[in-house]
């Protein structure tokens, strides 16, 4: 048998997203070593020790690791106001780097930091996960065999119940949470579009008394395809969709559950069609739910974060170009997040 020499890996912040989804994929994953882990909360340190008895620890809030001659990748899974800071450290110290999103605060931060990867020649990647997961993959095999017919649209909706678990920083980022969640549903089409969005316009409804605004709407152009994004921030549920609308069907991401629904051409809308509709509507979510269910009780439903770390791996070892999780991507989405708050129509309302 051939021995796998592994790459030993750095986590960097504790949080849910760390403990809950990067760690049990870096656990699974033949060629990654789970070497280390830093925060700055010691309870976290011990929490995480107490799980894993073998692995090294850092008590810092700057990504000090006194092992870090041992590790050769890191991951920063911080809040975004520190990954400019701690992926500069990282990234001069000649590590590998893979950043949760959104990449950084500012463009200039973005090209900064890409800057300095050319510079050490290393990898450096950003988790934009869901454009992998299940769901996805499905719809874009159906584009492949060209099942939906001729694109019509393609929009990404965000509904956001304000009472839902939210990291206690949110409200520090400009414009709140839209900085922080944005960015899954910017890639989300741009991948699916296949190619770069071209800015057309933008509204903002907000408060005068919150950072996060009540509604984000802005519309792109991919080609010649309409391509729209909408978030309600203080919604009465919590639900993220993505629309691809074709001449033959319709397909939905149900991005939360993992689930892809299709429905056809309803054509003139009489009775049998909307029955139709009806019926493949409820029967794909079904099953979807059911297989998405079953994955999630094994622990084993990461919404493609899994591919992001396999496309990691392959970059680092192979050479092979992570281009759709690039920090370049990275910088794309951060790009276009600044163009919606630079640019749009801002409505204030009443608190």
């Amino acid at each position: 048998m051939t021995n796998i020499r592994k790459i030993n890996v750095a986590v960097v912040g504790l949080g849910w997203v760390a403990t809950e989804r990067h760690i049990p994929i870096i656990l699974r994953n033949p060629h990654l070593y789970f070497y280390g882990v830093v925060d700055k909360r010691p309870e976290r340190l011990a929490k995480t020790k107490s799980r894993y008895p073998w692995i090294q620890t850092s008590h810092s809030d700057t990504a000090d690791m006194p092992w870090k001659e041992e590790v050769q990748a890191v991951l920063i899974a911080t809040d975004p106001l520190s990954h400019y800071t701690l992926a500069k450290k990282v990234l001069l110290e000649g590590k590998h780097v893979l950043m949760e999103k959104p990449l950084t605060m500012t463009v200039e931060e973005s090209q900064e930091l890409l800057e300095i990867a050319r510079q050490k020649n290393v990898s450096f990647c950003v988790v934009h996960n869901f454009q992998f997961a299940r769901s996805t993959l499905k719809l874009k095999e159906r584009l492949a065999r060209q099942e939906l017919g001729e694109i019509i649209s393609i929009e990404a909706v965000q509904y956001s119940n304000p009472r839902r678990r939210l990291p206690a920083w949110y409200e520090k980022l400009p414009f709140g949470l839209f900085y922080d969640e944005s960015p899954h549903l910017c890639y989300m089409l741009q991948s699916l579009a296949g190619r770069s969005l071209s800015y057309v316009s933008s509204q903002v409804l907000k408060r005068p008394d919150r950072n996060t605004p009540a509604f984000v709407s802005a519309q792109y152009t991919a080609g010649s395809l309409p391509v729209r994004m909408t978030m309600n921030f203080e919604a009465g549920l919590s639900e993220w969709h993505v629309i691809v609308m074709g001449t033959k069907q319709t397909a939905i991401i149900d991005i939360f559950r993992d689930i892809l629904v299709t429905i056809p051409n309803d054509g003139s809308h009489r009775a049998r069609e909307i029955l139709t509709t009806s019926a493949s509507a409820i029967r794909t979510h079904a099953m979807g739910f059911l297989q998405a269910g079953l994955l999630l009780v094994a622990r084993k439903l990461f919404y493609g974060a899994d591919v992001v770390w396999q496309k990691f791996v392959d970059e680092i070892e192979n050479q092979r170009p992570a281009s759709e999780i690039s920090a370049e991507r990275g910088a794309e989405i951060v790009r276009m997040q600044h163009e919606i708050m630079q640019k749009s129509a801002i409505h204030e309302i009443s608190a």
